[in-house]
Parts: C-alpha cells; sequence; structure tokens
C-alpha cells in the first residue's frame, strides 16, 4: 500500500499507538503524505472552521483552493459571506482550525467474515491549522472568487460532462455588487494533519466482506468508503 493515498498505510500490523500530533490518530489509520492531504482537500473542499475571537466561539463553512506561495506550498485561500459573523475573526487576523471531511459511513459487524468485532465508522478526513490574513482589495478578492469558482465547477464538469461556467458570465455591474458582499481571505497553514479509518488493521477476508456489505448500501458515504477500501485492498494483494 502506498502512503500517499488515504489509509495507504502497509499492512496489518502496526501498533495501535496515537501518532496524531493535534488530533487523535491511531498508527492504523495515519494518513499523513503532504501532497495526498491537498490532493484531497482539492477533491473535498469544503471545510467546518472553527475560531475563537473576543470570548466567543465561532463555527462555519467554507469552500477553500489551493493558493500557494513562496516558502509556503500548503496555503490555502477562500471566502464567506460579508455578513457571517465569522467576519471579524477573519479581519482580526486570528489562529482557526479547518476541518475537511468527506462522507462516513456505519461498519455493521454482519459483514466481518472471520473476527467479529464490536461495530465502528469509517471515514477520512484531514485537519489544517493557521491563521487567517484577510483579504481587502477587491481585485485580490474577485481573484478568489473566480479561482474558486473555477475549482468547483471543474469538480462537478467532471463527472456530468457539462461546459464549466465561470464568472466571466456576470456583468462588470454583477461583479462590483457581489465583491462587497463577501469577505475574502487565505488561510497560512501551520499544520495538516489527517486521519483515514478504513479499516486497515482487519484482516484481508474482513475487509473483502465489509466492501461488499457496504456496496450493498445506497447512500453516498458507504459507496465512497467502500471504493477507498477497495482500492486499498488492492494494494495489499500486490
Amino acid at each position: 500500500m502506498s502512503a500517499k493515498a488515504p489509509g495507504g498505510t502497509t499492512a496489518l500490523a502496526r501498533t495501535w499507538d496515537n501518532v496524531g500530533k493535534h488530533s487523535f490518530v491511531p498508527e492504523h489509520y495515519e494518513f499523513s503524505d503532504q501532497s495526498a492531504l491537498m490532493a484531497y482537500i482539492k477533491a473535498d473542499p469544503v471545510a467546518q472552521i472553527f475560531a475563537t475571537h473576543e470570548g466567543e466561539m465561532h463555527l462555519t463553512s467554507a469552500p477553500f483552493i489551493h493558493a500557494p506561495k513562496p516558502g509556503n506550498d500548503t496555503r490555502l485561500a477562500g471566502h464567506i459571506a460579508g455578513r457571517n459573523a465569522y467576519g471579524d475573526a477573519i479581519k482580526a487576523g486570528v489562529e482557526a482550525v479547518a476541518q475537511f471531511i468527506s462522507p462516513g459511513a456505519y461498519i455493521s459487524p454482519r459483514w466481518f467474515r472471520e473476527n467479529i468485532t464490536a461495530p465502528t465508522f469509517s471515514y477520512v478526513s484531514v485537519q489544517a491549522r493557521g491563521r487567517f490574513v484577510p483579504i481587502l482589495d477587491a481585485d485580490e478578492t474577485l481573484l478568489i472568487l473566480a479561482k474558486t469558482v473555477d475549482h468547483m465547477e471543474a469538480l462537478t464538469s467532471a463527472h456530468d460532462g457539462a461546459e464549466p461556467w465561470c464568472m466571466t458570465a456576470l456583468t462588470a455591474e454583477q461583479l462590483m455588487r457581489y465583491i462587497p458582499m463577501v469577505q475574502a481571505f487565505y488561510f497560512e497553514v501551520t499544520a495538516l494533519e489527517g486521519i483515514a479509518r478504513l479499516n486497515q488493521e482487519k484482516t484481508k477476508a474482513d475487509m473483502e466482506g465489509i466492501i461488499e456489505g457496504l456496496s450493498g448500501q445506497g447512500n453516498a458515504g458507504a459507496q465512497h468508503i467502500a471504493s477507498l477500501m477497495n482500492t486499498n485492498l488492492k494494494r495489499v494483494a500486490n
């Protein structure tokens, strides 16, 4: 298995020692390759972001895009609605945590073929810690909006085959109206950490049973986890 993919750790004999620095990550579920973590964010770019400002806790969602700069290849950028209360925290340049998580799935013991243990929940997530740098310039704000739209359109059009939409379809008047309505920002990442709970500690037979069980479920989370597990299982077999 390759460490560059979610759950791509080698074999089933690893320890349960916690290898996470900022979050709970048993070694079995380690997901730490930086390029793979960034690839995960690009594929699932919406995060829950948490920060404290002036004694208040703030939590909101925002789309992020990769915005590297010299000396910081993991820098991100994003935006929220300007009237979002979180905007004050961004303008203050506070430290924050952004949590990216794709659909997960319940794992039933009914699917185990060898070792019947308790049920669990499988998921993959990436945690980015860093500091906000507010964007106050209109042109730079527009650039972040345009790049965000381009990125999101590329993700959706890749699935439906449609021609991507871009912000050049809007009039200058529309653009000038939208810019003051958003608060754009850079997010200077200081730590990036992931976890991939994909049943890597189980036997090949149990992993096959889980994949079969998940594949029979109709929800997106089950299908997503089954696909990731199947990719890892092929690596084990090789």
